[in-house]
């Protein structure tokens, strides 16, 4: 695995992620997709998607992501992972979990 992403956390518990050229080298490349690159870096970082995927509008889905580190949550939708691909950053906007992400945290037993 390439390790020259750039993660960035904020002590407001956001995080900033950027794909490095060799990511984006390798998904170009079709070895790996772009939701497989974003789930390697989250893992690097304590993060792990939870839950299934969902609807953000209708043209886009998004997931709920888990940071174990803050216990934290991000609403992350797909469609930003585009702008990864492309070398720019996708910021993740902490929450702190509610009742429903508690319930899902405790049945994927984080």
């Amino acid at each position: 695995m390439i390790d020259n992403y750039k993660a960035k956390r904020f002590k407001n518990g956001n995080i900033n992620i950027r794909f490095s050229p060799d990511y984006i080298a390798l998904i170009k490349s079709d070895k790996a997709s772009d939701v497989e690159v974003l789930s390697w870096i989250l893992e690097d970082i304590d993060c792990y998607f939870i839950g299934e995927s969902y609807c953000t509008s209708n043209y886009t889905s998004g997931a709920t992501v888990y940071d174990s580190y803050n216990d934290n949550v991000f609403r992350l939708e797909f469609g930003g992972i585009d702008d990864l691909t492309q070398g720019k950053a996708m910021k993740l906007y902490a929450l702190v979990p509610d009742d429903i992400d508690r319930e899902i945290l405790a049945e994927e037993g984080y």
